[in-house]
């Protein structure tokens, strides 16, 4: 089961049960009333809650159906047969207004069943049954039931608002922000808090003053009252819980979403389901994390576009290393997610690969371009194009991420590399990765001293270097893959733009 289905099967066991508790609560609420109205005999209390028992099975596989054709639109999507915008977006609508479903589902279809099966069932047991109450007796109770089923409605709706943020934060994550649709429907928070409270609270209440209006002689009339009080405190206690919950949850997930932003996670959202003013705030967030987002982006292409401006300045230097520190880091960038690195670290990476040479800043140019073997003193100096660009990129306190790859592209696992002579996992995982990019990229690129070597003469001479093996198994997996075409084709281009020059022998440094 993939994970919008396994969401939608949590949702749909929660939301079960949350109608389970509401109905055995008003069912307790209900036995409670009607014994003590109508004096039952302690067989009587029995034989009432086998009746309700009987009858509730067929009012849940009634509310089931209805529940489940209310959810129709947002099962489509989360079970995978709906995958265009409109449809989600219409399941988003359908999850934002689920709390005020529910609440409708209860005071209608659920409700008209309840009353309808039970008086049904209560006429069968009175007159077949020895019953002690016939349906006749019970319409004295009919404005009774409608308070008793807000009770259920109430817990529906906090329970119901508990439950949609985690889909819709589903379909936001998998859709982007133009799935979300916002509700017009405000209510005051002062209000909201009042009404749930006074509900919870006087509800209760309410329906002993109705029974007691109409049964004044009631001698259980201590009994109705004392009922009264005890499941107002009950419920006033259970909804100030649940209240503060959802109170509490925008509140919660907006501060997880600056905690977010501020450890530099992108595309931070909150999905919060409210009908007041921490509606505005979940809002007034999501507007502020997008504009951060949007702000973020301009920065990261305008740093990218400066570094790679920089570093195409770099290989300009020598026409036949054109492109090179774009291509090194592309190479880089595919290998480290082949082996499984996230794309945020893959893709600084990808930028380090672009300023690896920017120490070649400090090199003669007639040594860069020289076509014949480098003498000792050249090599020294070609050499010390690490160190140069450490030096230059450790002045930004920005760029502090790609030093180690700056620095150590060059080492070599057997500690015969250069600058620093590291061997082993002493060499940084980005210099690895860097150094098997470096080399295959010089390798299958023209050079004034031999022509381009085939991709398939590179690989078996990559796999007897001192690099890392992973890194080069990944690199051969992407080149079968066909995933480095483009980039070994562009090289191609770019030499076949170069003068041509006689092959130099290869021991000049790739």
């Amino acid at each position: 089961m993939d994970a919008s289905k396994r969401l939608f099967s949590q949702f749909l066991r929660r939301s079960v049960w949350a109608y389970f508790f509401g109905s055995l609560a008003v069912l307790l609420n209900a036995l409670m009333v009607h014994g003590l109205y109508f004096g039952w005999a302690p067989w009587a209390w029995g034989y009432a809650l086998a009746i309700g028992l009987l009858v509730a099975p067929a009012v849940a596989l009634l509310d089931l159906w209805w529940a489940r054709r209310q959810l129709s639109k947002s099962q489509k999507v989360f079970l995978g047969q709906a995958k265009d915008l409109q449809e989600a977006r219409q399941a988003y609508r359908n999850l934002v207004h689920w709390p005020l479903l529910s609440v409708a589902r209860v005071m209608g279809p659920h409700l008209l069943s309840t009353m309808g099966g039970f008086l049904l069932a209560i006429d069968v047991a009175h007159r077949f049954g020895g019953f002690p109450t016939g349906p006749l007796d019970m319409l004295y109770l009919l404005p009774w039931y409608p308070i008793n089923a807000a009770l259920h409605a109430i817990i529906e709706y906090l329970v119901g608002a508990s439950q949609s943020p985690r889909l819709l934060a589903y379909l936001r994550e998998r859709f982007g922000d133009e799935v979300v649709v916002y509700p017009r429907l405000r209510i005051p928070f002062v209000l909201k808090v009042l009404g749930v409270l006074l509900a919870l609270g006087l509800l209760p209440l309410l329906q002993v003053g109705s029974l007691v209006y109409f049964r004044l002689e009631s001698t259980n009339l201590p009994g109705l009252v004392a009922w009264g009080l005890f499941s107002g405190l009950l419920l006033m206690v259970a909804g100030g819980i649940l209240l503060s919950r959802e109170v509490a949850r925008p509140l919660q997930a907006v501060l997880e979403g600056m905690q977010a932003i501020q450890h530099g996670k992108g595309s931070v959202r909150v999905s919060a389901v409210a009908w007041d003013e921490l509606a505005d705030l979940a809002l007034g967030f999501n507007n502020l994390a997008q504009a951060l987002e949007a702000e973020r982006q301009r920065n990261l292409e305008l740093y990218r576009d400066t570094v790679q401006t920089l570093a195409a300045a770099i290989d300009a230097r020598d026409p036949y290393t054109r492109g090179h520190s774009q291509r090194v880091g592309a190479y880089a960038q595919r290998i480290a997610l082949k082996l499984g690195w996230d794309a945020q670290r893959a893709y600084q990476l990808y930028i380090t690969g672009l300023l690896h040479d920017i120490g070649k800043i400090g090199v003669p140019e007639a040594i860069l371009k020289k076509t014949d073997r480098l003498s000792a003193q050249e090599r020294q100096m070609v050499e010390s194009h690490p160190l140069i660009g450490y030096e230059i990129v450790r002045q930004s306190r920005a760029l502090a991420a790609h030093l180690a790859g700056i620095r150590h592209h060059h080492e070599r696992l057997d500690g015969c590399g250069y600058p620093d002579g590291l061997r082993g996992e002493a060499i940084p995982p980005e210099a690895r990765i860097l150094a098997v990019a470096d080399i295959w990229d010089a390798l299958t690129s023209h050079r004034p001293y031999r022509p381009a070597l085939k991709p398939s003469e590179v690989y078996p001479r990559l796999l007897h270097e001192a690099l890392d093996p992973e890194a080069v198994q990944a690199l051969g997996a992407l080149w079968r893959e066909g995933a480095l075409d483009a980039l070994l084709e562009e090289a191609q281009q770019q030499g076949d733009k170069e003068p041509s020059h006689p092959p130099f022998s290869m021991s000049k440094t790739e």
